[in-house]
């Protein structure tokens, strides 16, 4: 005969035999021991470990020059396809720990204007987001020209090429 047979409930109220002060969510291997009780302070996470062969930590200041902030982003916009050119140049603008990217190109005939300069905005962004280590507010793409790339065509002059003889 069962114990549920005998007369017991086996409504599952009762402990289950050796149950005693096991956790009921034990947690995952490796992971930390008890949570602590509640309005307990929580322990400090640990520091995080300096990379193999980084140099110490120093106080100063680094600071990039405008120049190279806009180096950068000319450079990432010359590296997209369809962009032939610059147009009035690139501007950037810091505003504490976040930069406004303004950028004027010139677009090869023949491919779609809004895709190139997506593209350049999002290739600006994200060129300037990395090398600067700033975050990247906005870019703002201003198509300015259209001109035939050199050597392709039929001999005529290009679009933004007129005049130039």
């Amino acid at each position: 005969m069962t114990e549920l047979e005998k007369g017991r409930a086996g409504d599952g109220a009762e402990p289950r035999p050796g149950a005693g002060s096991t956790p009921f969510f034990p947690g995952a291997p490796g992971m930390p021991g008890p949570v602590p009780p509640p309005g307990a302070p929580l322990p400090a996470p640990p520091a995080p470990a300096a990379p193999a062969g980084a140099a110490p930590r120093v106080e100063g200041r680094i600071t990039v020059g405008d120049e190279v902030a806009e180096k950068v982003a000319v450079l990432a916009a010359l590296e997209v396809g369809g962009v032939c050119g610059l147009g009035s140049g690139v501007r950037v603008r810091s505003a504490g720990d976040a930069v406004t990217v303004d950028v004027g190109i010139a677009v090869e005939y023949g491919h779609v204007i809004m895709d190139v300069a997506a593209a350049v905005q999002a290739g600006v962004a994200r060129m300037a987001g990395l090398m600067l280590g700033a975050r990247v507010s906005a870019v703002n793409v201003t198509v300015e020209d259209v001109r035939r790339s050199p050597g392709a065509g039929s001999g005529q002059v290009g679009a933004g090429q007129a005049g130039r003889a």
